[in-house]
């Protein structure tokens, strides 16, 4: 990330120094605004050899309000510059706050299919939830009631950089038949091409009814719709931010299966009123999604299949633009149940790093895998800090003799004939405090625990927590991957399959590592690796 950066804010250009990225609980490498609130990652498009991030922001404040989108562009997907607002609340074409902009997607109209923007330059056109507080009259002489949530486009011709709205919007200004009482929940458009159909998809959610619908186009402003999805695996509260998108199974391009993916809130296996993601393997025609047998369940079974068990995944979104079949994924990191109130500053909500997104078969099912995009690399140099190798280890708990806040950790280790628990505790100070990670070889899941991990967890009596994930072994051998940094731990189990996020907010005294034992855990393995700053420009060879 740049050593300066700059923020539009109702029309005034502030530079912000480097230097207050160091500000307590600051992520090191996981994208954060310079200062403000962030949500829902939106628009995610990779154009032209960059990266462009967009989020929900709100320009004037820290919680939730005047909903715009933000804008940070990087080459690698791990040094980012944030831009000016993209789409701002406080510019809506009828007046400043007359609309907010919701989450979306966005799509390089290579073919000019759209015909916006002019005939030498490639539009970028983004699809996004136009909402609107009070009753307003827009400048195309459409009248629209307050409260509704209505489907716009608007178009950039300067790479992404600025943004102009399409003069007919909203292009979807009510949902269809026999669903047009739900005009107060109906959002999210996400939006791509499909080649064998030769047309443009829309998938947009009815959040309260738990269906998704599926729409296409020729030309991205005039939408028919065609299908509809839903409610299976709707095991809770609303479903938001949906993606789908077709991944092979196994790696093989002979066998193509296409993914849905939707966030739901609450209803996450953190804790009652958490969020999460989850997803849905199966076919798509152009026009109709249809679930594989093996991957939907009924809503009342409680069953669903989840990208992430932990309490800080939500509103997942995938990267168009991509080649090969290629899918990466960013998610905001946090939980409605108290984003609005942990305990930063200026800034408040991270995004996860980066994820490749694949789909093979594990235990004869096919799972969405997730794991760290290769480009982290570029944050790590030199030798590890610190690497051991254990025939064998006895009950107990041990210092490690390494220490850090911002570190990338792998622990692999097998099961003894008494074998129960096995982990790390991370961001220690020596006793009791810390984030516990580990494996519990008697329910074969990963945990985390961050019941001590805070220092400000009085913020919110739901953010204490022991979060779980399945986990089998790979010819008997388990493997842990932990991304540690200032206030959060991913970590990723055995190929991805298993993954779990939480935000931490440790004492900045609290750098210890241990190991733990209850059992006789046998061939222990770690490597303990160093991660620059992805604010230091300076890291960035």
């Amino acid at each position: 990330m740049r050593a300066y950066f700059f923020l539009l804010l109702s029309g005034l250009v502030t530079f912000v120094s480097a230097q207050s990225y160091t500000e307590r609980y600051r992520p090191q490498y996981h994208y954060t605004p310079a200062k403000n609130w962030m949500n829902d990652p939106n628009g995610l498009i990779y154009h032209n050899g960059q990266y462009h991030l967009y989020y929900q922001y709100n320009p004037s404040g820290d919680v939730w309000g005047n909903m715009s989108w933000g804008h940070a562009i990087s080459n690698d997907l791990t040094y980012w510059e944030e831009q000016q607002v993209a789409l701002s609340a406080f510019d809506a074409p009828a007046g400043p706050l007359s609309e907010f902009y919701f989450s979306g997607s966005a799509v390089s109209d290579d073919i000019h299919s759209s015909g916006l923007g002019n005939s030498t330059r490639t539009p970028l056109v983004a699809a996004y939830t136009s909402y609107y507080p009070n009753d307003v009259t827009l400048p195309n002489n459409q009248t629209v009631r307050g409260g509704t949530q209505a489907q716009s486009i608007a178009y950039s011709t300067d790479d992404g950089l600025t943004w102009t709205e399409y003069a007919g919007n909203p292009v979807l200004p009510l949902p269809p038949s026999p669903y047009e009482d739900q005009w107060r929940d109906f959002r999210d458009p996400f939006i791509f091409w499909h080649e064998q159909g030769h047309h443009w998809v829309m998938v947009v959610s009815l959040p309260q009814l738990h269906k998704l619908l599926i729409y296409t186009s020729k030309n991205l402003t005039q939408w028919e719709h065609v299908s509809e999805f839903g409610p299976a695996n709707a095991v809770g509260g609303v479903w938001e931010c949906p993606n789908l998108f077709p991944l092979p199974l196994d790696g093989k391009k002979s066998n193509i299966k296409w993914v849905l993916m939707m966030g739901i809130n609450p209803g996450g296996l953190a804790f009652t009123g958490s969020s999460a993601t989850q997803y849905i393997v199966g076919s798509f025609d152009g026009k109709t999604f249809t679930a594989d047998a093996d991957s939907a369940y009924d809503p009342s079974s409680g069953k669903a299949n989840w990208l992430d068990y932990g309490p800080d995944y939500y509103a997942a979104a995938t990267y168009n633009g991509l080649g090969n079949f290629e899918r990466v994924a960013i998610t905001w990191m946090n939980d409605w149940a108290y984003a609005t109130i942990i305990p930063t500053f200026p800034w408040r909500s991270a995004m996860t790093i980066p994820r490749k997104l694949t789909l093979e078969k594990i235990d004869g099912q096919p799972r969405l895998l997730s794991t760290p995009h290769s480009n982290l690399q570029s944050l790590k140099h030199g030798p590890p800090l610190y690497s051991k190798h254990w025939d064998s280890i006895p009950t107990g708990s041990v210092t490690l003799p390494v220490s850090g806040k911002v570190l990338d950790i792998t622990l692999t280790f097998s099961s003894g004939k008494s074998s129960k628990h096995l982990g790390l505790g991370v961001r220690t100070n020596g006793m009791n405090n810390g984030t516990i990670i580990g494996y519990d070889f008697t329910t074969t899941q990963m945990f985390v625990n961050r019941n001590a991990s805070s220092d400000a967890s009085s913020f919110s009596s739901l953010f204490p927590g022991v979060y779980y994930a399945p986990l089998h072994s790979k010819d008997g051998t388990i493997k842990l991957r932990i991304l540690l940094d200032w206030s959060s731990v991913e970590v990723f189990g055995g190929r991805g399959e298993s993954t779990i996020t939480a935000q931490i907010f440790p004492s900045d005294a609290n750098t210890g590592i241990s190991l733990f034992s209850n059992g006789d855990a046998k061939d222990v393995r770690i490597k303990v690796e160093s991660v620059s700053s992805a604010w230091d420009i300076s890291s960035h060879k």
